[in-house]
This record gives structure tokens, sequence and C-alpha cells, in this order.
């Protein structure tokens, strides 16, 4: 029983000394990485791969974590750019509406609702996508 209270305290100042060694802004991403590998551990014990996991392993699998979101941040700038061109591109084009269409204020109206119209659809379209994929 001694053993068992000798070898808990003693994994436990092991655990604390890796946090220790793991940066501050990657400790949160660590914990529930070990929990779920705990966690796995426990449900199958019996799982040899389980038994060759290794420190190497597991930071790895961090490394890659780290790359994954660095991949998210750069999808997201470019959709971002994506949507501040398009921006723009639709703002020339109503200024050239205005610009040539000021004689003729009629079909100025009507193409300005249309579009207006259109770019309401679109966004709520977008909006019942993404309520769809969540």
């Amino acid at each position: 029983m001694d053993k068992d209270i000798e070898k808990t305290e003693e994994s436990k100042t092991a655990t604390n000394e890796i946090l220790e060694a793991v940066p501050v802004e990657e400790r949160g991403r660590f914990i529930s990485i070990m929990k779920e590998s705990m966690f796995a551990s426990f449900m199958s014990s019996n799982d040899p791969i389980s038994e060759k996991i290794t420190t190497e392993h597991i930071s790895k699998v961090l490394d890659n974590v780290d790359v994954q979101d660095k991949r998210d941040r750069q999808e997201r700038k470019s959709d971002k750019n994506y949507q501040i061109a398009f921006l723009l591109i639709g703002l020339i084009f109503m200024g050239f509406l205005i610009v040539f269409l000021k004689d003729d204020k009629d079909l100025l109206y009507k193409i300005i609702i249309a579009v207006i119209s259109f770019i309401g659809g679109f966004g709520i379209g977008r909006t019942k996508q993404k309520t769809t994929n969540e």
C-alpha cells in the first residue's frame, strides 16, 4: 500500500516537472492530450499501440497540432483577404453604375434594389450553410 502511494506521488512530481517544461500557452492543449491518452489507455490497456507510445510521439503530436493551427490561421487570413477583395469589387461596380446611370434614375434604382436583394439572399444562404454545418 505504501509503495502505491509512493508511486502516485512520484508520478505527480514527474507530471509537474513535465508541465513546467511545456510553454505556458501550450499547457492547456498538452493537458487535454494527456487526459485523452490516459483515458484511452485506461479503456484499452491491452492495446499494443498504447504500450509503444513514447514522449517523442507526444512531442510529434504537439508539433503537428501547432502546424495545423498555423495552417488554420493562414486559411482564415486568406478568406478575409478574399472577402475584402470581393467587397472592393462590389463597391467599384456600384460606383460604376452610379456614374454611368445617373441620368436614368429609374433604371439605377431597380439595379441597386436587385443588387441589394442578391447580396441579402447570398448572406442568408451563407448563414443557413454555417448553421447546417455546425
